[in-house]
């Protein structure tokens, strides 16, 4: 990596905390995010809870939809935890990049079912009269992933480059790739890094169908794991050369040391079975950083709590850790607060460097036995540990992969 990428801001609103404070003692007492589903009816479901964020804020939003409401919580956390725009700063030199799997489509083609448009008919829009020509219009335009970034960019002021990234579970993982070389590559002094995935139907009935869900509670990197639960939130995180960060001053959480992305192109959901996409995108991540792998002092896996998945991540950190996969902590945040889809990879992110600057292991829930052919290490409880540098895994549907690096 060339200039240093500072993390000069946090946010996070998920079902274990609507905030940094509350994520850190969530995460120090060991709580449990999941609760019983009330937005849509679970019956016939594998099981009836998800790591659902109740009581959601109401914040200013042109749709309104949940992934809106979602977002803009964790963004105005950070915006206002990094004092960006406390100052005058070139507004047209910050960029937002966003990241998401189905970005709350569930949800709108829910609120179009409610309107009748996708019922069959022989007229288009320009038949209709002018009432329902306006609130097509509107539907239409207020598609959720079109205005994730602009509606932030239009109440900021901001004018740089927006991007989004739908790299499914890695999706927000890729979006803080493209928040640090849109840094490195010149475009910006600050990127806007936001990620989100609300809790929908549409996603809680593929992974019931993909046979992916835990019947009970989730039991990720354990033996005798049977799935995942699905999650919801959005997270955050301001990331700001070096030397913009230096002439104004501020918060300085971490840096991003180096970064990797992959792709094992094996299967649709599966992972290579051998873990060959966790391989190239956490030695990738330690060249990037410059650093051997022995200078890893803890590992924040994408852990699902799916055979496949547990399988292939763990036999890939083998490869890449040897021995030290026995010694080094690993732990699963989707034991708290369930799998957030496209938002996993930032949310988790915000986790391991909470746990960084405050000097404290992630905990582990549900882990009893350790899975057949490997010796590893869980973190099954809070632990203190002064940390320098860490590790953070975002794996996805199709190979997609991303690992970072932070340090302290």
């Amino acid at each position: 990596m060339e200039e240093k990428i500072i993390i000069s801001g946090l946010g996070v609103y998920c079902s274990i905390g609507k905030n940094i404070g509350e994520l850190k003692e969530s995460l120090l007492q060991s709580k449990l995010g999941f609760d019983n589903v009330d937005e849509f009816c679970t019956d016939g479901y594998r099981n009836r809870k998800a790591g659902v964020v109740k009581n959601i804020d109401h914040v200013e939003s042109t749709t309104g939809l949940r992934a809106n409401l979602l977002l803009k919580a964790s963004v105005y956390q950070a915006i206002e935890d990094s004092g960006i725009f406390d100052s005058e700063i070139d507004r047209s030199r910050v960029s937002i990049s966003i990241g998401t799997s189905l970005t709350g489509y569930g949800g709108f083609v829910s609120w179009l079912f409610e309107r009748h448009y996708a019922a069959k008919n022989d007229h288009y829009a320009s038949s209709l009269n002018e009432h329902m020509k306006v609130e097509y219009l509107d539907s239409i335009i207020n598609i959720p992933g079109q205005l994730l970034a602009t509606e932030i960019a239009m109440e900021y002021g901001i004018s740089g480059v927006l991007s989004s990234s739908i790299t499914a579970c890695s999706a927000s993982g890729n979006a803080i790739a493209v928040g640090i070389d849109t840094i490195q590559n010149g475009f910006a002094d600050v990127v806007i890094v936001g990620a989100v995935d609300p809790l929908s139907e549409l996603t809680y009935m593929g992974f019931h169908t993909l046979r992916a869900m835990a019947p009970e509670q989730p039991k990720p990197l354990d033996e005798n794991r049977q799935g995942l639960l699905i999650g919801e939130g959005s997270g955050c995180i301001i990331l700001e050369s070096e030397s913009h960060f230096l002439k104004r001053g501020g918060k300085r959480y971490a840096e991003v040391a180096g970064y990797g992305l992959s792709n094992d192109a094996f299967h649709a959901t599966q992972p290579h079975p051998e873990g060959e996409g966790g391989v190239v995108a956490m030695t990738t991540a330690l060249r990037d950083a410059g650093i051997p792998a022995d200078k890893i002092q803890y590992i924040n896996m994408h852990g699902t709590g799916t055979r496949h998945n547990d399988h292939a991540e763990l036999k890939a950190i083998q490869r890449v850790f040897g021995q030290r996969l026995n010694s080094i902590p690993i732990s699963s945040s989707k034991s708290m607060i369930g799998h957030t889809l496209g938002a996993a990879g930032c949310i988790e992110a915000v986790i391991c460097i909470v746990a960084l600057y405050n000097g404290f292991l992630p905990p582990s829930l549900n882990f009893d036995t350790p899975i057949d052919g490997f010796d590893y290490r869980v973190a099954t409880e809070p632990e203190e540990m002064e940390l320098d540098t860490v590790m953070n895994n975002s794996f996805g549907f199709g190979g997609n992969g991303a690992s970072f690096i932070f340090r302290k």
